[in-house]
C-alpha cells in the first residue's frame, strides 16, 4: 500500500504567516517526516537516493553513527580535493552508509570523534544521491 507524502505548501500572498503555523507531518512510506523550521526530521537515506533532486539543499536533523573522518581524493567528484568529511552509518542501519562534508570551522571537534560515536546533527543535502557510489553527500552544519 502506498502512502500519500505530506509536505509544506507553499503559497505566494503578501502575507506570512509565522513559522510554527507551518509545520505539517505527513508519512513517507512508513516514516515520520517533520518539517520544524525549514528543518526536516524522519527522512530516511533511502529517500535521499529515491528523490535526489526534490532534497537537493534541504535542512535535516539527523542521529548517525560515526565511523571515520577521511580527506578526498581526487577521484571522489562530489567532495573538492582534500575535503575533510565523515563516513558514517546513516540513521536506520538498513540504510547504508552517507558522507558528510566537514566545514573548516567544525574540523576540530571532528577529529575529536571516536568510532562508532552516535551524533546528533543539522545537516544540509549536497546531494541525495552521489555520481560514484550512489549514497546521500550531506555539509555538516551544527554538531548537537
Amino acid at each position: 500500500m502506498r502512502r500519500r507524502l505530506l509536505l509544506p505548501v507553499v503559497l505566494a500572498c503578501w502575507y506570512a504567516p509565522p513559522a510554527a503555523a507551518q509545520v505539517r507531518e505527513g508519512g513517507v512510506d512508513g516514516d515520520t517526516v517533520g518539517v520544524d523550521g525549514g528543518v526536516l526530521t524522519g527522512v530516511s537515506a533511502a529517500a535521499l537516493r529515491a528523490n535526489p533532486d526534490e532534497y537537493a539543499g534541504a535542512r535535516l536533523r539527523w542521529t548517525v553513527r560515526f565511523l571515520s573522518l577521511e580527506r578526498a581524493e581526487p577521484e571522489r567528484i562530489d567532495f573538492y580535493e582534500g575535503e575533510p568529511f565523515l563516513l558514517a552509518r546513516a540513521p536506520d542501519p538498513g540504510d547504508g552508509l552517507v558522507y558528510i562534508a566537514v566545514p573548516q570551522e567544525l574540523l576540530a571537534a571532528a577529529e575529536k570523534l571516536r568510532p562508532l560515536q552516535t551524533l546528533d546533527m543539522l545537516v544540509r543535502v549536497r546531494t541525495g544521491r552521489s555520481a560514484l557510489l550512489r549514497v546521500p553527500i550531506l555539509d555538516l552544519l551544527t554538531l548537537y
